[in-house]
């Protein structure tokens, strides 16, 4: 009975969660052509922060349960995923029609970039997720986040079609509501699913949390290349990347700093190579490819073996 419970609130989850992002994405593009903002921007800033908010939810109340390997567990599974995982699914499912060069906003992915190198670094050097990295980790994402909103971008949008959203504030906070709540049962139904093998927290957090809390990422993606928009998609990876860290890693070691039990070295350099890829990947030709999407798929499944 217990199990049927579970699965319940997975099958409820998933529904918010697909309805959430699908109607997330459509606010975002009528953001953008309303307001003259690039579509990389409204997907870093915008998308980014909804899709990140249920990783910010996991996290927080793992370190408040005093698990600390959960959230970082969250944080690099979350991170790969969207640069693996989501990237493999645009390649996957954009229009046959798109091939073009993007150009899009530096900004969010240098920011990417410089965050990801901060968490990785102040780690390594210290041994330790310590307080005063936390804080650090906050205040770049103070400064990154005024960049974003403050810098414009000359690129223009090639909106194929103009997307009308009436009640634009109602139905855009509404669907950040239903994504991050559908994606909170998710991850509690996983979790309980997993607790049953009694499988660590940190592998939990790399693989079951880490890839619940993605699903927004992960069916806004294909939303938004329902829509052929590739600018939305790399925004938001860069954005929810950044967002992952600056603010989900920053607040969870300022509430619960510590070193961790298991060695994740190899963990945060796969990451960091995640992230270094997919700014590159952004600056090519963009278009329809099955086999980059499977070789990016089979490269987040590799990752995701190496763990056990």
């Amino acid at each position: 009975m217990q199990v049927l419970l579970v699965i319940l609130g997975l099958a409820i989850g998933l529904i918010l969660l697909v309805r959430g992002a699908d109607e997330m994405v459509k606010c975002a593009i009528h953001i953008a052509q309303k307001y003259k903002i690039p579509q990389s921007i409204v997907g870093a800033v915008y998308i980014g922060f909804g899709t990140s908010a249920p990783e910010w939810v996991a996290s927080t109340t793992a370190v408040l349960q005093g698990d600390l390997p959960l959230a970082i567990g969250n944080i690099i599974g979350s991170n790969i995923a969207n640069s693996l995982l989501v990237l493999s699914i645009l390649f996957l499912l954009i229009g046959q029609g798109i091939n073009k060069n993007l150009n899009l906003n530096l900004v969010s992915s240098n920011w990417m970039l410089i965050v990801t190198g901060i968490f990785i670094a102040g780690y390594l050097i210290l041994n330790n997720f310590s307080r005063l990295l936390g804080v650090i980790l906050l205040a770049t994402m103070f400064f990154a986040i005024r960049s974003m909103t403050a810098r414009g971008d000359s690129s223009k949008d090639s909106s194929i079609e103009q997307v009308k959203v009436k009640n634009l504030a109602l139905r855009s906070a509404l669907s950040i509501a239903a994504t991050i709540y559908g994606s909170k049962l998710v991850v509690d139904s996983a979790i309980d699913l997993a607790t049953i093998y009694n499988i660590s927290s940190l592998v939990i957090g790399v693989v079951v949390v880490a890839f619940g809390t993605s699903l927004p990422e992960i069916v806004s993606t294909i939303s938004a290349a329902k829509f052929d928009k590739p600018e939305i998609v790399f925004g938001n990876i860069f954005g929810s990347n950044l967002f992952n860290i600056g603010l989900v890693g920053g607040t969870s070691i300022l509430i619960a700093p510590g070193k961790l039990n298991s060695e994740i070295t190899i963990q945060l350099l796969a990451m960091a190579g995640a992230s270094v890829f997919v700014v590159y990947i952004s600056r090519k030709e963009i278009k329809k490819s099955y086999a980059i999407g499977l070789i990016l798929f089979l490269l987040y499944l590799i990752f995701i073996l190496s763990l056990f």
